[in-house]
Formats: structure tokens, sequence, C-alpha cells
């Protein structure tokens, strides 16, 4: 499995509200170009529950014709039915991607017993390696004897990504019960960025936007400069703060970095509720002045 820095692709819209191609085309090269050492999508942050399905498919498709193998791709496949799940790992088979996601359905974590079958049910005859999304915004996520059992029973788990409350301890747990060839990633705690590298973890995975300040922060601690990484990222850490407010807000915010940086031409969302007013949009200009400084060192 892929290790480093990879990254959700957000999805660009266009003024009609149809998807950009022609800025996600701009987006992975982008992020290629930062070094970005694979992609993820679609997810949450790529605003995939507001997608259909020809859509999906055809973001997929940009994805891979531009990346052109230069890194791995991890496809998003989650839903809350195995049949969708399933259509979407096939997807992800036939476009070579290097593995496919599939988060933990929310009522199931209220029915852990029920979770294995699951599954078993998604990967069942599906070569793809597949990646558990163990996503709990509020909350602890899947207990051990779950992630035991799902191991044991899954031929082609290849890891989890862990969005738990809180991440650090049970990145730590995981490593310890099934050893360095598991993958384990982190995304939403991104703010925990340096706890995350002194826990193991083989991925961080943030959005596209930042990617060139992620890789420095990276290269500083795997090449032993720890306090850089630690004086690197907490030049970053007002930028999160904002940010990891609340998953419409972060999207929010990086479309619009992403119009500043010249690579989508709009900041136009499907994302649903959010809240965002004129001193929403004055912190983040401001944030966004803050990142730029740090991307142009």
């Amino acid at each position: 499995m892929v290790s480093g820095i990879v990254s959700v692709v957000q999805t660009p819209f266009d003024m009609d509200g149809e998807v950009d191609h022609a800025s996600l085309e701009r987006l992975v090269e982008d992020a290629v170009a930062g070094g970005v050492d694979g992609f993820l999508a679609p997810v949450v942050a790529s605003e995939a529950a507001f997608l259909s399905t020809p859509e999906r498919e055809a973001i997929l498709t940009t994805i891979c014709r531009t990346a052109a193998g230069r890194v791995p791709f991890i496809v998003g496949a989650s839903h809350e039915e195995v049949g969708v799940c399933r259509a979407q790992a096939r997807k992800a088979e036939a476009l070579d991607a290097a593995a496919y996601l599939v988060a933990v359905p929310t009522p199931l974590y209220d029915a852990p017993a029920d979770i294995p079958a699951f599954f078993e049910a998604v990967a069942d005859g599906i070569e793809l390696p597949l990646v558990i999304q163990d996503f709990e915004f509020n909350g602890p996520g899947m207990d051990m004897d779950t992630i035991r059992k799902l191991r044991a029973r899954l031929p082609t788990l290849a890891g989890l990504k862990i969005e738990t409350v809180p991440a650090g301890p049970k990145y730590s747990r995981v490593r310890e019960a099934f050893g360095r060839d598991f993958f384990i990633a982190g995304g939403w705690a991104i703010g925990q960025f340096i706890e995350a590298l002194d826990r193991g973890v083989d991925a961080m995975i943030p959005e596209s936007s930042m990617v060139r300040v992620y890789k420095r922060i990276e290269a500083d601690y795997r090449q032993g400069r720890r306090d850089a990484a630690v004086a690197g990222f907490r030049r970053l850490l007002p930028i999160l703060a904002f940010t990891n407010q609340e998953v419409g807000v972060s999207i929010a915010f990086f479309k619009r970095l992403l119009v500043r940086k010249g690579i989508f031409r709009t900041a136009a969302l499907r994302w649903r509720g959010l809240q965002w007013d004129r001193t929403s949009e004055a912190v983040a200009e401001a944030l966004i002045e803050l990142y730029l400084s740090l991307e142009a060192e």
C-alpha cells in the first residue's frame, strides 16, 4: 500500500453546477507536481453524497487518465447498500486502482456484530485490496474485537483509515495488534499530524490543496528533522483550526484556496447546510494569504 501523503481529490463544479473536468485535471496535475504519494476519491470531502453514479464514474476516469499511473489511486466505494459498494469496487478493478475504500455504515456502529458480515458481502469475489474507513467523528468507532474479526474473515483487507475520537491511541492499538504490514491511515485528525507520524501511521489523507506544505513537513520528519517538522506544522495550525470546525467549512475553504491558486474556476459546492457569512469569508481570506506565504517558502 501507498505511504506518505494521499490526498482526497475535491470535486470542482462550474457556474452551472456541473462537474468541471478541466479544473479536476489541473488539481491532479498540481498535486502530482507537489509530490503527492497517492489519491483518494470520491469520499466525503469530494462531496460524494451529492454526485450521481455517472458523475462518480466520469470523475474516476478523469483522475485515472490524468494521473496516468504516476501515483496510486484508491477509489472511494462507500455506501450503506452492499450492491452499490460492490459496483464501485468493480469500477476500481476496471481502472486498475491500488485499492478501494468503504466506510462502516453509520447504523452499524450500533450493531457491531453485523459489521463483519457487511464487509464479507462487499468483498466477496473482489480481489482488489480493501481499506475500511472507521469513520465516527464523534465516537470511538469499531472496537478491537470487531477489527480482529474483520482481519480474520477478510483475506483482502489491507488496512484501515481511522477517523475516530481520539484517533491517536487507536493508531497504536491497531499497529500493535496487526503489525507493520497492516495499512493505517489518518484523515480528519490531520490536526494531530505530528502525533500520527510519531505513532507510525503509514499515510495521512488530507485534501489536495496543501500537498506541498504537508510533504515538506513529512520530509523533515522522515529525514530526522523532527523539530523542523514540528515548527512547520505549527505554522499551519491556524488554518487547520478553522477548517476542522466542520466538514462543510473545510470544503468551502479549500475550494476558495484552489480558486486563488488558479486551479479551480469557481468555489461552487453542493454541500448542504453550510453556515458561512461575511466574517467567515474574511477569516478565510486571511488564512488563504497565510497558506500561500507558507507554500511560497
